[in-house]
């Protein structure tokens, strides 16, 4: 019988073959697992991809990594985070914890929030559905939100006006806060305990990339190819082309690698892909990520896990520590951080380095560039799909093709779309259910 093939060994991969009961075979083109959570160490730092905590949601994900590690294995944080906005940090998320900033900007949120909410100018927005992001930003949190952080920040992390975005995305990602909730933030009762991270699990060795190693090792029936890659796919003769000169033939193909990536191998592949396909493809967007893993001497100056900074005078929009997250991951007296930046076109690697080390300062994260150890700049492409107008027409008629085609997708980014590492196992496991059935 021929195997399920699974292309790349991220979250979703590994957890396809996991809840898989045929063969499989897995092909990775990097020389081990992990996807989007491999860890790296430099001078015995620890740097995960920027952040990814585990939030687990569903029973049967949370039943599953408890079998990955033996009690006490991995350790339960409570979120620290914070915006630092006019020259002050105050607690996430932003919109319900507005003390410390100035008089006026509390102000202009307080009551822009009740004019949004109850007031005659937020009427219309009531009556419907929001069209776009920025009208969800409008709708549920007003007018000075808006201004002081909503926009400016989004527009930083996604790269266009979040007016050009659609709301689809925002689920449980964007909090929308009670009126109790704003005015307790505004006069300093509030709580950094909204949104779906507030706590978050993690190993207590080897950075996240151990997730992914413990799936590994409990994976049965298959066989895993690293440093192999799909060159082409005919979807018709069910075989994939892989870099190492083999053919493979497949039962069914589940692809976790990048959706549009996807299309430009089934069209290279003999039964040939509809132009219309094609050009559906070629509309998804996606930013890059460049983040910049430094670390300093001392400790950390600040006691905050990340810090989001909407303001322009930053080059970047998020501050993560992973020394302050979790203390072993650098050494006794160092602090460690990645700086996250989110374009379209190139970065240069050396002028982020650059502008890394001049956000940590101007944002009071380290006191001095001269405590800086080492600076290292990586880029993830396809890190944010963009949500914008072409978004679901594009996505629908690729879709409706894979179907015919047979194949299924998984993941972050054979789905298309913003989600978390628990939704990366969960697709996993549906495709594998699916594909038992």
């Amino acid at each position: 019988m021929d195997p399920i093939v699974i292309l790349g060994a991220g979250l979703a991969g590994l957890s396809t073959a996991h809840f898989l009961q045929r063969p499989w075979r897995l092909i990775e083109r990097s020389d081990r697992v992990g996807g989007l959570i491999k860890t790296e160490v430099i001078d015995g730092c620890y740097f995960d991809p920027t952040g990814h905590w585990l939030h687990l949601r569903d029973p049967e994900v949370q039943e599953l990594v408890n079998t990955l590690w033996l009690p006490g294995e991995l350790v339960r944080i409570q979120r620290k985070a914070a915006v630092f906005s006019r020259g002050v940090f105050t607690r996430f998320p932003y919109q319900v914890n507005t003390h410390g900033l100035p008089a006026e900007v509390v102000a202009e949120n307080l009551v822009g929030y009740v004019e949004a909410i109850y007031g005659e100018k937020g009427r219309e927005l009531r009556e419907r559905d929001p069209r776009n992001f920025e009208e969800f930003i409008l709708r549920y949190m007003g007018e000075g939100f808006a201004r002081n952080f909503m926009v400016p920040y989004n527009q930083k992390l996604w790269t266009v006006h979040p007016r050009e975005l659609s709301a689809a995305w925002v689920g449980r990602f964007v909090p929308r806060p009670t009126l109790k909730e704003v005015v307790d933030g505004a006069l300093g009762s509030g709580s950094d305990a909204l949104g779906y991270n507030a706590s978050f699990l993690y190993p207590r060795e080897g950075g996240i990339e151990s997730l992914a190693r413990a799936m590994l090792r409990h994976l049965e029936g298959g066989e895993l190819s690293v440093h192999t890659e799909p060159v082409s796919i005919d979807w018709k003769a069910k075989t994939v082309a892989l870099s190492d000169g083999r053919s493979l033939r497949y039962a069914s193909l589940v692809s976790s690698i990048s959706l549009p990536g996807l299309v430009q191998l089934l069209a290279k592949g003999g039964a040939g892909v509809p132009e219309s396909v094609q050009a559906a493809a070629k509309q998804l967007r996606a930013t890059t990520v460049t983040y910049v893993c430094v670390a300093a001497r001392g400790a950390n100056r600040q006691p905050w896990h990340w810090i989001y900074l909407p303001e322009s005078e930053f080059h970047s929009y998020r501050i993560g520590s992973p020394s302050a997250v979790f203390a072993p991951l650098a050494p006794p007296d160092t602090a460690t951080f990645s700086v996250e930046y989110s374009h379209h076109g190139s970065l240069s690697l050396a002028d982020a380095e650059a502008k890394a080390v001049e956000d940590l300062l101007r944002s009071q994260m380290i006191h001095s560039a001269d405590d800086i150890l080492f600076t290292r700049a990586r880029e993830i492409p396809n890190a944010y799909v963009l949500y914008d107008d072409a978004y679901g027409p594009a996505k629908s008629e690729v879709v409706r093709f894979l179907d015919q085609a047979g194949i299924h997708t998984a993941g972050r980014y054979g789905q298309w779309e913003y989600s978390s590492m628990e939704d990366a196992i969960l697709a996993g496991r549906a495709v594998a259910r699916t594909l038992n059935r």
